[in-house]
């Protein structure tokens, strides 16, 4: 109905409860999702990753590419999760655009476990970001959003969740007793 909508593959959670991950169903439900939505422009989702791992999440992403690719080309904004690495955070961007073989990608930058740091945030070159996780506005995540719109000024940047949305269900149950 014109909303926006973000769908994240629960792979964090999985690495709390170190637990194993079934992309194939992940890959399936985005599939659903965004061939029955009527704007795919305004669903965003997470590609593949595993957290904190830079080689599983490359390999993911080869073997995913042909769905990543079908899903950029309808237009759903795809979030590449950047973990760390090897490799800093441009560098892994770059090679994702190489296997991908486009830049119509949002960077995810992880905000909790295994995060980059603010100065690897600062390597990375692109017009759209996503903050992954609870965001709560720290002194380091300051730094890291001031550097990623230092080298990237007029860059998009978005969250999937925040005080307010961790707080919603309270809000509604004292909206309700109002």
């Amino acid at each position: 109905q014109g909303g926006m909508a973000f769908v994240d593959s629960g792979a964090f959670t999985a690495f709390q409860k170190k637990q194993e991950m079934d992309w194939r169903k992940v890959i399936r439900a985005y599939e659903t999702i965004a061939t029955n939505t009527i704007q795919p422009a305004h669903l965003s989702v997470v590609a593949p990753d595993v957290v904190g791992d830079q080689v599983e999440t490359r390999r993911l992403w080869v073997l995913y590419a042909d769905s990543i690719r079908k899903w950029v080309g309808m237009g759903v904004r795809v979030i590449i999760p950047l973990q760390v690495g090897e490799m800093s955070g441009g560098e892994l961007f770059e090679e994702a655009c190489a296997i991908l073989g486009t830049r119509k990608l949002a960077c995810g930058i992880p905000s909790n476990a295994a995060a980059m740091s603010h100065a690897d945030c600062g390597t990375i070159r692109n017009s759209d970001f996503h903050i992954l996780g609870r965001v709560r506005m720290t002194d380091e995540l300051r730094l890291k959003v001031s550097a990623i719109l230092a080298s990237n000024p007029g860059a998009n940047l978005t969250s999937d969740a925040n005080w307010l949305r961790a707080r919603t269900a309270k809000i509604c149950r004292i909206r309700a007793h109002l």
